[in-house]
């Protein structure tokens, strides 16, 4: 069953191979998960690095689909630890 309560938006490139690894990650563990790729639009993506304050991509983000709130988790690996750390 995926879990429904929190959905995971991934910000990156399609190249990206830790983009690629965050999405099959999130798939392995049945969490609802949208990816953007921005791989035709660089500066979209340089605005979202500068915003969140990361120097690589995939930007990872937890969103609670029943009250809207979003958080950064950061990365690949913040990612893995987070889910990880909460089982």
């Amino acid at each position: 069953m995926v879990s429904h309560l929190n959905r995971y938006i991934i910000y990156g490139r399609s190249t990206c191979p830790y983009c690629k690894k965050a999405v099959d990650f999130l798939d392995s563990k049945r969490k609802e998960n949208i990816f953007f790729d921005f791989s035709d639009d660089p500066e979209a993506i340089s605005d979202a690095k500068r915003f969140y304050k990361l120097e690589t991509v995939p930007i990872i983000l937890e969103n609670n689909n029943v009250s809207g709130h979003t958080r950064l988790i950061g990365g690949y690996s913040d990612l893995v630890e987070y889910l990880n750390d909460r089982v």
